[in-house]
């Protein structure tokens, strides 16, 4: 049986191959990930894993970092936020839209913002 989240998420990078990805040290990930710079899952396995949707053209996507930090004040599950993320939303047609992450790449940084908060406080209850 194939875990659901592999298919939410996407494939992952691990610590030492996000480093090389991002020309960093292991120490800068490990910094951005407390910065909540940088989106790090943790399974059950407790080997600490990283989205590769966070990833485009050798540097993390920008606006994440404010992102990540918005979607903290809902929720401290980060696997919430890697699928809040990387799940299409349906738009007001009832059409499949694009992923918040589509949308950060696209420079859709105050959108996604908006919607970040929107569903933090959704989170909050």
């Amino acid at each position: 049986m194939t875990n659901p989240w592999a298919a939410i998420i996407g494939p992952c990078y691990t610590r030492s191959s996000l480093a090389r990805a991002l020309r960093w040290t292991e120490q800068q990930v490990v910094d951005a990930v407390g910065a909540l710079d940088v989106l790090e899952i943790v399974p059950v396995d407790g080997q600490a894993l990283y989205p590769a949707f966070q990833v485009s053209d050798g540097r993390i996507v920008s606006g994440l970092g404010e992102v990540l930090r918005t979607l903290h004040t809902g929720t401290d599950s980060r696997w919430t936020w890697a699928q809040w993320l990387n799940t299409p939303v349906d738009d007001e047609t009832g059409q499949e839209g694009r992923r918040a992450i589509e949308q950060l790449r696209a420079g859709e940084i105050d959108d996604v913002l908006l919607d970040a908060r929107h569903a933090a406080a959704s989170w909050r209850g």
